[in-house]
């Protein structure tokens, strides 16, 4: 008797047929004697419903009864796109149940290379679902599947690089177990080089390859290098300290081996406690990475004559999108191996021009000395042409850029951009101050900044205008509190009845610092409302007030918190006694508040207006 499905089987064969499979109904298998001559290739979906039901949802039990049955169904074709039932348990996401089957088909190696309508084996299913154990457990089982590519001639590893590259492990891992064998030959194929560069780009620069496609691609992903990275001090710091080693450098013979492993151990199980360890270290080791990839480019360009070499970077744009993206350590690599790059002039635009134009301040102090007179100088001296040209990019403004966007309020834009201009003003020939074809670089600048120059005076105003209101509000009510001292005056000599205690002698200081400190934000403010906002004033005279107003309105609301726990303590002291601290916790509360959310502000603001210079030279050769 011809084996015929169970009665559970039979019961499933009405069941809906899950909407995303595809199946086709044909003619039913062979009733004849003996075991169901069942090929490889597609028969009817009725007979193989309830096994494709049974690998969506998992259901190894109910899989392996049919297989008992049907030892032939492992290798059947079960739906119409020719997919076997290990592509299906591929796409169900059931790595137990994808592993039992793997086991089960293991002694049949071709099993596990059979192919749906698109030449894809299970693997590249697998890849493409981000399942690393199903991935594991084939390539353990046949690792000749990481040669077998499909249709559009891609094997597993470039599917890792491209649709599947937010599963780094799973690139990394088809990488160290793919070799460069038949029928495919993945790592000198023509088709290596793009399954690099998607690489690159996804972020797993664990690849060397020559090539100026793969430095381009790095340009285009700046946030894959510290200079590009927005991390706060405490970042920075924790940063600088954390070890990444890559597996082909050798451990530093300077210190001791032993000392070296328990810090690398430490470190690593603070990765696993304090998640930001994590990010930090994965911002590091992709910066390590790419740098070291770059390197080992550089090194293959190095191998070629002089001629090859200017052709390359000449007629390429590497190191014009590394400018202009900010990407200084790539700028430095390639100038360290190529020192008259620091020559260059792609299209006849210096590097310096375009550092200035993207407003870039690393980069630019890559080109920066300390004179003899210990001033600020370009190197190399740009000539009148290049000059002009460096000149032109410091007055235009674009809006759009990034280091633009990043300074909080027009006002301080203004400033950058006047800092900017000054700053290549004073590294330029002194008759560019005042020579220019059609007047002077000034009058451009001002020209093309008018709109930022209106945005930066209406953003002073509001800004004077409210923080004004608040100082005078405080110094009204730190005037009034002056005369009504907590426990009442003297009939006969004015003199407080309190006048001894500490805390009248707190509230009659902090009251009167609080007043001084809010009338004298009132003036200040007050003189930003009538400045004559020329563009000249943002660059130090219009920050520098409303750093100081802003300073003085946080203090006056200090002491005005201040004079009110003592007011409240001396009339509280005796009865309640318990109540100092819930005071002074209350208390606090609205400074913490106001610290929370204007100090950041008014860091930005004194960073921008005492800060380092723009002009600050960085040497290649560190």
């Amino acid at each position: 008797m011809a084996t015929q499905p169970s009665e559970e089987q039979g019961n499933l064969d009405h069941a809906e047929q899950p909407a995303d499979v595809r199946v086709s109904v044909g003619s039913a298998p062979s009733q004849s004697g003996g075991a169901p001559e069942i090929s490889v290739e597609q028969v009817g979906g009725r007979y193989y419903r309830p096994l494709l039901q049974a690998t969506f949802k998992g259901d190894w039990e109910s899989a392996k009864r049919f297989l008992e049955q049907d030892s032939s169904s492992n290798m059947a074709t079960i739906t119409s796109r020719s997919e076997t039932m290990l592509h299906i348990a591929a796409f169900s996401a059931h790595d137990q149940f994808f592993e039992n089957l793997v086991e089960i088909l293991s002694p049949h190696p071709e099993a596990l290379e059979m192919v749906d309508c698109d030449g894809r084996t299970a693997l590249h299913i697998a890849v493409l679902c981000g399942r690393i154990r199903m991935v594991k457990a084939l390539v353990r089982r046949n690792p000749k599947l990481t040669q077998l590519p499909d249709d559009e001639g891609r094997v597993p590893w470039a599917m890792s690089a491209l649709e599947a590259s937010m599963h780094k492990e799973i690139a990394w891992f088809l990488a160290k177990n793919t070799t460069d064998d038949e029928p495919s030959h993945p790592f000198s194929s023509s088709s290596a080089i793009d399954t690099i560069i998607d690489l690159t780009y996804a972020g797993h620069h664990g690849i060397r390859f020559e090539g100026n496609s793969i430095l381009y691609a790095l340009t285009m992903m700046p946030s894959h290098f510290l200079s590009r990275t927005r991390l706060s001090v405490l970042e920075t710091l924790i940063c600088k300290r954390i070890p990444v080693d890559l597996n082909y450098k050798p451990t530093d013979k300077n210190s001791d081996p032993a000392l070296q492993r328990l810090t690398r151990s430490l470190w690593n199980a603070a990765k696993i406690v304090v998640p930001i360890i994590k990010r930090l270290h994965e911002v590091k080791l992709r910066h390590v990475v790419a740098v070291e990839l770059a390197k080992q480019v550089c090194i293959a360009i190095a191998s070629k004559d002089t001629t090859e070499i200017n052709d390359f970077w000449q007629e390429g744009q590497v190191l014009v999108r590394a400018t202009a993206r900010g990407v200084s350590e790539l700028v430095k690599l390639c100038i360290q191996f190529f020192p008259e790059l620091i020559w260059i002039a792609p299209n006849g635009v210096s590097l310096v021009a375009h550092a200035v134009k993207y407003r870039r301040e690393r980069t630019l102090g890559l080109f920066l000395k300390v004179s003899s007179t210990n001033e600020m100088s370009l190197v190399p001296a740009p000539t009148l042409e290049k000059t002009k040209r460096i000149m032109k990019e410091a007055a235009e403004y674009k809006p759009t850029l990034d280091e633009v966007i990043n300074v909080s309020g027009a006002a301080f834009r203004m400033q950058r951009e006047l800092q900017w201009f000054k700053a290549v003003e004073s590294c330029t020939m002194p008759i560019m101050r005042t020579y220019y074809d059609e007047g002077t670089y000034w009058k451009i600048f001002v020209d093309k900044h008018k709109d930022l120059l209106e945005s930066g005076e209406k953003w002073m105003k509001d800004t004077a205008n409210s923080c004004m209101l608040i100082s005078t509000l405080i110094a009204t009510v730190l005037f009034a509190a002056a005369f009504t001292m907590p426990g009442g005056n003297d009939d006969k000599t004015g003199v407080p009845l309190l006048l001894g205690q500490d805390s009248i002698l707190v509230f009659a200081i902090s009251d009167g610092l609080g007043l001084f400190s809010s009338v004298t934000a009132i003036l200040i403010f007050l003189a930003i409302l009538t400045s004559r906002y020329e563009a000249q004033d943002f660059l130090e005279s219009l920050p520098r007030k409303i750093i100081m107003g802003l300073s003085l309105l946080f203090l006056s609301l200090a002491f005005m918190l201040v004079a009110f726990a003592a007011t409240l303590t001396t009339v509280l002291d005796k009865r309640l006694e318990w109540v100092l601290i819930p005071i002074a916790l209350l208390a606090s509360l609205p400074v913490a508040l106001f610290v929370v959310l204007q100090l950041p502000l008014l860091y930005q603001m004194v960073k921008s207006t005492y800060g380092p210079s723009i002009l600050r030279p960085e040497s290649i050769w560190e």
